[in-house]
């Protein structure tokens, strides 16, 4: 049995060009490996919540607080950014949002390799399916017809290939996704009900991202595949280039690609 979880990156609008690829990843991990997974996702969130308070007390101790003063105040404004929500969010580690924003470069890039090497050491499969936008613009312009139409042909696309890897491993599977996502509401959940096959349960599951470390790990892998795919789009003009091909590297071996036209 495999639990797949799917996720989205970029603006699913046509119209947002300041982001010119959207894109949908699957990660399909199967259930002998699942409590790997989630025992090495759990450690890795771990660590970075007690570097997230390591920094905080480091912080107050330089500026001559006592030890107990500096591990109370690190300790209280931990429980203030850690939230019982809090999650791995790879655009918000990226960029250094709250609560990241007290970590330095090096140590939130490291976070994300250390997600990403899950992949790599359990040989994890990835399927994405992406929409270069000046691309699909050129030939379907910007309405809502053609957002819709670019929905739908991702969906498509995606699930095809899933069955065929499903059919091709003689295994089944069911598909799990972050609650309140658009695309997979009104695009995905539609598809595999109306497109019923014998590999993929037509229920879909729906659960808080932060409440699944899966889910987070797709987020993860779609959010680095965006990179590279920008970067591929952009070329030098993309500040995030040196990251991006060091973060594909890890999964580009397991991350089997296709291009909407």
């Amino acid at each position: 049995m495999i639990n797949i979880y799917i996720d989205d990156s970029g603006s699913r609008s046509l119209k947002d060009l300041d982001q010119p690829v959207y894109l949908l990843s699957a990660v399909c991990i199967d259930n002998t490996d699942f409590n790997d997974v989630s025992d090495k996702m759990n450690t890795i969130i771990s660590r970075l919540k007690e570097k997230i308070e390591a920094t905080m007390y480091s912080a107050f101790e330089k500026n001559s607080y006592t030890f107990g003063r500096s591990n109370k105040l690190s300790h209280l404004l931990t429980e203030m950014v850690i939230s019982e929500e809090f999650e791995l969010h790879c655009s918000e580690i990226i960029r250094g949002d709250i609560p990241y924003i007290i970590l330095d470069k090096d140590d939130r890039i490291n976070t994300i390799k250390r997600v990403l090497r899950i992949i790599d050491k359990l040989n994890i499969q990835i399927f994405t399916v992406y929409c270069d936008k000046h691309e699909f613009t050129c030939r379907h312009g910007k309405s809502s017809e053609s957002d819709t139409l670019l929905n739908k042909r991702m969906n498509e696309a995606l699930m095809e290939s899933l069955f065929h890897y499903l059919e091709k491993n003689d295994e089944y599977a069911c598909i799990i996704a972050d609650e309140g996502n658009y695309t997979v509401e009104n695009f995905t959940v539609p598809y595999v009900i109306e497109h019923p096959n014998n590999r993929i349960s037509s229920e879909i599951m729906q659960k808080k991202s932060y409440e699944s470390v899966n889910i987070q790990i797709a987020d993860v892998c779609a959010y680095t595949s965006n990179m590279k795919l920008m970067h591929n789009i952009k070329k030098d003009n993309y500040k995030h280039k040196k990251i991006a091909e060091e973060l594909f590297e890890i999964i580009e071996p397991y991350n089997i690609i296709e291009r909407i036209l």
